[in-house]
């Protein structure tokens, strides 16, 4: 690059290149940087699991709603009946109560982050707490022998669900529910049709006291809660998971195993669930066949208000936050005298899931890549709410058949439709 007789022409010219060619880029890298500001932002997808920087929209209701409500509802039982709610014994209660409960939903997310449903989780409790039951009571065998049948009885459904599901290519809903009505059938069958009162004080030891007036069901509970989050959020399994409840067929050619992970996420799920019902036995002493299915809609309730929780999808910290809303909630009507018959908690579970599934819905239309019609971009004056509020421009003519469908033009593959306000 330098002139054996010219040195310094040679490198005025090349210094002076470089300054234009510098003075190009940077107005280049300019645009570049204004147009990756108007793309959407990968990192609101539910199904990414990158860390981001602590931002301040995560703070906003629609991430953290459930913080806010329950923040409401302490501080409106507190004004209202404050003998009753302001005490230590009151929140023990519930908190020991819902842990068995929540366990199960903890559970249950891993499925649901797969895409598939796992509704045999209610057959599994009761099939796991009467099989403990009766190896213990009924058989005479020693309590270990009793919870091992009753996770193996678990598992071997969880292993039935993924080879009807994976290997026959039944729905999931129609095979997990058909596994439902056979558990419940063999729990009834083994109980011969009664309860089975649990006399072993070793065994109710696993649900005793442990401190601060806690039982061990809430010290388990933070122990699955640590370990689900751990996996789905910071491990290539949780990504792999998600990325197979996203896009089967595309984590597929992508190479990731997606049979062995839903046989595994549906073995996850009964293994949960199975636990539940030995701890059940252990907590009430007295076990039937229709232990199991309350369960149920409380736990897909608590799954998919939590999957509205902070990364809006299915994560273990929200599905463990909306188990304890909903019980602060019913806990509240309850102390002011409503739901002495149980239809409270029906109620409650029953409009959490419509709700959250609803809400869900409509940010996947609203934040998604649907049409978003209320956008300056989108709502010229020849639309309805560009007509009525005075914004907007006129939208060109469709340069292509079914060019309405869009809010750009097909045909305008170098961006002018995102070229920045001349002002």
């Amino acid at each position: 690059m330098i002139d054996p007789e010219t040195r310094e022409v040679r490198q005025r010219l090349v210094l002076q290149k470089g300054r234009v060619l510098h003075w190009r880029f940077r107005v280049r890298n300019k645009r570049i940087d204004w147009l990756e500001k108007r793309k959407r932002d990968t990192r609101e997808s539910r199904f990414d699991t990158r860390r981001s920087p602590f931002r301040w929209k995560k703070l906003h209701p629609r991430n953290i709603s459930a913080i806010y409500l329950l923040v409401l509802i302490v501080l409106g039982f507190a004004i209202w009946i404050p003998d009753l709610w302001v005490v230590w014994n009151t929140h023990r209660f519930y908190l020991n109560n819902e842990s068995i409960r929540a366990i199960v939903a903890i559970g249950l997310i891993v499925p649901l982050s797969a895409g598939v449903f796992d509704l045999s989780i209610g057959g599994v409790i009761s099939a796991s707490a009467v099989t403990t039951a009766w190896a213990i009571e009924m058989q005479r065998w020693p309590w270990p022998v009793g919870i091992l049948l009753g996770v193996l009885v678990a598992l071997a459904a969880g292993a039935i669900n993924g080879f009807l599901i994976v290997k026959i290519k039944i729905d999931s809903f129609i095979a997990t529910l058909g596994m439902s009505s056979v558990l419940i059938a063999y729990g009834i069958y083994l109980a011969r049709g009664r309860s089975i009162i649990i006399k072993s004080a070793e065994f109710k030891e696993l649900t005793g006291l442990v401190a601060f007036g806690f039982k061990w069901t809430f010290v388990y509970l933070l122990i699955l809660v640590l370990l689900v989050w751990y996996v789905m959020e910071h491990t290539a399994t949780g990504r792999y998971l998600f990325a197979t409840g996203g896009n089967r067929e595309a984590a597929r050619l992508a190479g990731v195993q997606v049979d062995r992970y839903l046989v595994g996420a549906l073995l996850v799920s009964s293994l949960t669930a199975g636990l539940g019902g030995v701890l059940f036995a252990s907590n009430f002493s007295s076990v039937q066949a229709s232990a199991g299915p309350p369960y149920l809609l409380p736990s897909f309730a608590a799954a998919f208000f939590g999957a509205t929780q902070f990364k809006n999808r299915f994560n273990a910290v929200g599905t463990l936050l909306a188990v304890f809303v909903m019980a602060s909630g019913v806990k509240g009507f309850q102390l002011l005298g409503l739901g002495g018959s149980g239809w409270l908690d029906d109620l409650f579970f029953g409009l959490a899931l419509v709700l959250a599934v609803g809400f869900s819905t409509f940010r996947k239309k609203i934040y998604g890549g649907q049409r978003r019609w209320w956008h300056k971009e989108e709502s010229g004056p020849d639309r309805f709410l560009g007509r009525l509020l005075r914004w907007g421009k006129p939208r060109t003519e469709a340069s292509v058949k079914n060019a309405e469908e869009w809010w750009f033009d097909p045909e305008d593959r170098e961006g002018h439709h995102l070229d920045p306000p001349t002002d």
